[in-house]
């Protein structure tokens, strides 16, 4: 309770789900499980545990602690601590791990290298941090915080005179 850590990834925590017929683009980072059952096209970086479901089409590298594979992907994939191809898995690309850290399970595909690397060159190819996505209030200056606000109340101020002279009209 006291002392702990407030960053460390809550495993057991409920993880981001990405549902059938959703479809990302881009970077995907995060602290907590993610579970896609979806689509997912660019970069996926979790510290915790990446769990592509059995209906998941995947075109990613990734980078997590563990990765779960019951779907599609392609791409490469990175795990500081286990990488399980499920039964219904398929991997279309290299696979980079901890050695003893791969399972393929009876069904599951490997279509590509399986690598093995050094703890410390799994720290270098993994994420160390999660990037912020918005910045500090304290990185920001007073001044541009005050004369962003200042355009915020005249751009307001703005609308509600159009919205008066539009009532009017009516």
């Amino acid at each position: 309770m006291f002392g702990k850590d407030k960053k460390t990834p809550s495993v057991n925590s409920a993880p981001t789900y990405i549902g059938r017929g959703m479809r990302i683009e881009g970077k995907i980072f995060g602290m907590r499980p993610i579970w896609i059952d979806g689509e997912v096209h660019g970069t996926i970086d979790s510290i915790s545990e990446v769990i592509i479901g059995e209906f998941a089409k995947v075109d990613a590298t990734i980078r997590a602690s563990t990765i779960k594979v019951n779907g599609s992907v392609e791409g490469e994939l990175f795990a500081s601590n286990s990488i399980e191809i499920m039964a219904k898995g398929r991997v279309t690309g290299n696979i980079t791990n901890l050695a003893g850290s791969l399972v393929i399970q009876t069904g599951g595909i490997l279509e590509g290298q399986c690598l093995t690397a050094t703890e410390e060159k799994m720290k270098k190819l993994l994420p160390e941090q999660i990037p912020k996505l918005l910045p500090d209030d304290s990185s920001i200056p007073s001044k541009a915080t005050e004369s962003s606000q200042n355009k915020e109340d005249i751009k307001s101020e703005e609308k509600v005179e159009i919205s008066k002279e539009e009532a009017l009209k009516f």
